[in-house]
């Protein structure tokens, strides 16, 4: 038996961006204690994978503006080509760059499938 229509608010779109932000931004917390240390390298793997697949749900949601913050935090961030990262910008950037982050995460939105507005039986 299907649900009343009404019952439940139709779901226009969604915020799959969220959790890999969040999740990167904890990463780059956690790694301003790094700087400089040999573990580091496990921090730039998880910043970098989490904000790339950040940027594969802006390029689906059509929202292409948030593509300035996402590339040039993969690119700093990349473990292939590592940028010598220390000091006080560093620093500042492990706890400014995060927020940024969980912004843009929550404001990128894909539109929900049709197939996402009615739960399965």
């Amino acid at each position: 038996m299907a649900p009343p229509k009404g019952r439940y608010p139709e779901r226009t779109f969604t915020r799959p961006a969220l959790v890999p932000s969040i999740l990167a931004a904890m990463a780059l917390m956690a790694g301003a204690a790094l700087l400089g240390n040999e573990w580091f390298i496990i921090v730039r793997f998880a910043v970098a994978i989490l904000v790339a697949v950040m940027g594969v749900f802006a390029v689906q949601a059509k929202a292409y503006h948030w593509l300035v913050i996402v590339v040039p935090v993969v690119i700093a961030w990349n473990p292939v080509f590592p940028f010598a990262m220390g000091g006080t910008g560093w620093a500042i950037a492990h706890l400014v760059v995060p927020i940024a982050l969980v912004v843009a995460g929550f404001l990128i939105k894909v539109p929900a499938k049709e197939s996402d507005h009615h739960p399965r039986r």
